[in-house]
């Protein structure tokens, strides 16, 4: 019982301690090295509480991979979210289309 509270205070805590730097929260691979650290420890945890040591080591490994892919797989899409609001954005700012800004909305 205390291993499975002194686990979850580390995890909390790791969970805590991911969100103190917002500067360079957009930065290239900080989504990707974010989700392999919390994955990481949280495989940890959990392959320590189940399997011991081996456990923690393996879980260790399979859940940074895990954490890294998606973490990757999220860092994509923000790219990708960024990338299509800057393609509406650009013919305004390039003044290819009229000054008085979009269209006003339909009302239905």
């Amino acid at each position: 019982m205390k291993k499975l509270i002194s686990m979850s205070l580390l995890a909390l805590m790791a969970l805590g301690m991911s969100g103190c730097d917002s500067t360079t929260a957009n930065a290239p691979g900080n989504t990707t090295l974010g989700g392999a650290a919390i994955g990481g420890l949280s495989g940890a945890g959990i392959g320590a509480m189940a399997h011991g040591t081996k456990g923690a080591l393996v879980g260790g490994l399979i859940g940074t991979a895990g954490g890294a892919v998606v973490g990757n797989q999220m860092e994509r899409n923000r790219n990708a979210q960024m990338m299509q609001q800057n393609q509406y954005q650009s013919p305004y700012q390039a003044g290819l289309m009229p000054q008085s800004g979009p269209p006003a909305p339909r009302s239905y």
